[in-house]
């Protein structure tokens, strides 16, 4: 099992900027075009993700798939890909879910993903915001236990810290609205890292300097939603989170 070198680590977090800037660039997409009353599509922002890609110095490996948009019910689908000829139109008061992969382009370039939340309307409804709450406080808790464990001197195992995420989530009685793992290694080829992930079955400690995701979610009958932060543990044993941390459902109006 080897850690990640400093170029990687760099290339990592340079990537994870990036998608942070995908990030507000998709926003500002969105509310331009409902602001403009202009049609827009999930597959249209999946087009708008791939060009930001481009812009930004980005790749994705995959040969299909480049992102996940889903707009109000698709939330509920944990991995909601579009083929060519579907088309889901964007509606006032909607749900959108928005899951980003990719690296620099160049060798040594780890992936850096990231899922974020938005809503197109004036208020979140109260299901969808209590729903979040319970979201956040799942993928929080995760952190939190990682940094105590670490503080102790251990490196955490996959399974517990999967655990704690769905005590959190289960808890709250949103227990059956779990569908996926809360985590994963991040690879160089996809996403997807071949080193011990973070879920149930997984007996090994994480390790340091390799990065990895929480992404906890809720799929509930009429909408879902994730929340994805990457995150590696350093040498001074610190837990460094590499993309954007989301407080908040962004609203767009």
């Amino acid at each position: 099992m080897k850690s990640w070198n400093k170029t990687q680590i760099e290339n990592h977090k340079i990537a994870g900027k990036k998608l942070a800037l995908i990030k507000d660039e998709f926003h500002s997409h969105i509310l331009s075009n409902v602001r403009m009353k202009k049609e827009i599509t999930e597959k249209e922002c999946v087009d708008f993700i791939k060009k930001s890609y481009k812009k930004h110095g980005l790749v994705n490996d995959h040969k299909k798939e480049f992102a996940i948009v889903a707009f109000g019910p698709n939330t509920k689908e944990v991995h909601h890909f579009i083929s060519t000829t579907t088309t889901h139109h964007l509606k006032p008061n909607t749900l959108i879910l928005l899951d980003i992969w990719a690296r620099l382009d160049q060798q040594n370039a780890p992936y850096a993903d990231a899922t974020f939340m938005f809503y197109v309307g004036k208020k979140v409804p109260e299901k969808i915001q209590k729903t979040w709450e319970v979201l956040i406080s799942a993928r929080d808790s995760a952190i939190g236990y990682i940094k105590k464990e670490i503080k102790k001197g251990k490196f955490p195992r996959g399974l517990d810290i999967d655990r704690v995420t769905h005590d959190t989530i289960g808890k709250a009685g949103l227990g059956n609205g779990i569908k996926h793992t809360i985590g994963h290694s991040l690879g160089f080829d996809s996403p997807h890292g071949k080193l011990p992930g973070i879920n149930w079955r997984e007996y090994s400690p994480i390790l340091p300097n390799v990065g990895y995701t929480i992404e906890p979610g809720i799929y509930l009958e009429n909408f879902g939603m994730r929340s994805e932060i990457d995150f590696y543990i350093d040498d001074q044993k610190r837990c460094i989170i590499t993309t954007p941390v989301q407080k908040d459902i962004e609203i767009i109006q």
